[in-house]
């Protein structure tokens, strides 16, 4: 978090100043001790800090909206031309007043009579959570007597499935996937 880097930032700026301080003192002979009040604890906090910095600085956030590589429009190898939507919203609220660290996915498509719209009926709904590195996501496939918890990974271009499955990401969608009366799917 946010919060979390600061401290690491301030903590990380204290250790430095603290070493140089007591690295000008080292080499000048006749130099004052510095005037601080360091604690031991304060300075292997520091150092903790300057150790920890850049793996803090390297952490990736799941991201929802079109800023989420899971959200878009598929092609699925097992059904040509059916309907594949995925989109990530939001994390839920947790029953401690906290929020998720999982952003949720609304999973939406069709399995059947894919050469022409299909009816809104025909279309089933799916939920999912986007692990918290961005990276893969957990598909609850329950409802149409799936695994609860499909757990599919972000390689390159698509999502890879357990079983060799790989839906592919179409860059500007498929409209004309979706049910004639939707201009685009609701996710509830």
């Amino acid at each position: 978090s946010l919060l979390r880097a600061a401290r690491l930032g301030s903590h990380a700026a204290h250790a430095v100043s603290m070493i140089a301080a007591l690295a000008v003192n080292a080499l000048l002979p006749g130099a004052p001790p510095p005037q601080t009040t360091a604690t031991r604890r304060g300075l292997l906090g520091g150092f903790a800090a300057l150790v920890a910095a850049p793996a803090a600085s390297h952490a990736v956030s799941a991201r929802t909206g079109l800023s989420s590589v899971f959200t878009g429009e598929y092609d699925d190898p097992q059904h040509p031309g059916c309907l594949r939507s995925i989109k990530v919203g939001g994390a839920p609220m947790l029953p401690s007043g906290r929020r998720s660290r999982n952003p949720q996915a609304a999973i939406a498509g069709v399995d059947s009579a894919c050469d022409a719209r299909p009816e809104v009926s025909a279309v089933w709904k799916l939920t999912g959570s986007v692990a918290e590195s961005g990276e893969s996501i957990a598909i609850d496939f329950s409802p149409k007597g799936g695994p609860k918890d499909l757990l599919g990974v972000w390689e390159g271009d698509g999502i890879k499935f357990p079983d060799g499955n790989k839906w592919t990401k179409v860059p500007n969608g498929t409209p004309s996937r979706r049910p004639a009366s939707l201009a685009t799917l609701n996710s509830d």
